[in-house]
């Protein structure tokens, strides 16, 4: 009778093997715990840092720096206001003998006296007239101009970009008011409607 031996291992060998099985689920459980905990932990952070949809992210503009307003100053080295400025009623120029509007200020002068801009600026017109004179006009910053009547000469020309207080002419006599003498007549625009120059410049009124 042949006795077969059973390769299946005997009831002790399987007791002894036991154990490392044991240790290998272990290690690997631990290991699948480890790797959940890494894909949780970087699902969590990953969400935090993800952006939100639509979310732009919020510029912030430079800050621009704003221009010094304009100011102005006395087209005569001495200013003596004789003849204030009347827009919105008509006065009598005993010249022409009418009744006119007088958009300027005349400010008292000798024939000669130099006449300087009221503010920086580019010159718009130099023209020699026979009422007015020689008249220059001189446009500013913001909206402003400036135009300077009765002038005997110009020291300036179209085109040109002056400082304020550059000189811009001499005075001289004007034909429409002959009769106050030499003088020097200041107009003055602001988004081209007439302005009283005396609002923004500080001088001496005798009337």
């Amino acid at each position: 009778m042949r006795t077969y031996k059973s390769n299946r291992p005997s009831a002790e060998k399987t007791k002894q093997r036991m154990p490392k099985r044991g240790v290998q689920a272990a290690v690997i459980s631990a290991a699948i715990i480890v790797i959940a905990v890494v894909l949780t932990l970087s699902l969590v952070f990953g969400l935090r840092k993800a952006p939100v949809e639509n979310d732009v992210p919020t510029v912030t503009p430079p800050v621009e720096e704003k221009p010094n307003p304009i100011t102005f100053s006395a087209p005569l080295t001495s200013c003596t206001v004789i003849k204030t400025a009347a827009l919105d009623k008509l006065v009598y120029n005993d010249t022409l003998k009418q009744w006119r509007t007088h958009n300027g200020v005349d400010f008292e002068a000798a024939a000669g006296s130099d006449v300087f801009t009221i503010a920086a600026g580019t010159v718009t017109s130099v023209e020699n007239t026979i009422l007015d004179g020689m008249v220059v006009t001189v446009e500013h910053a913001e909206g402003y101009s400036s135009t300077y009547k009765g002038l005997e000469k110009a020291a300036v020309a179209k085109g040109d970009k002056i400082e304020s207080g550059a000189k811009i002419g001499t005075v001289g006599n004007m034909m429409s008011e002959q009769n106050s003498g030499a003088h020097l007549h200041l107009e003055m625009k602001k988004d081209g409607k007439f302005v009283v120059v005396t609002d923004y410049i500080n001088v001496e009124n005798d009337k």
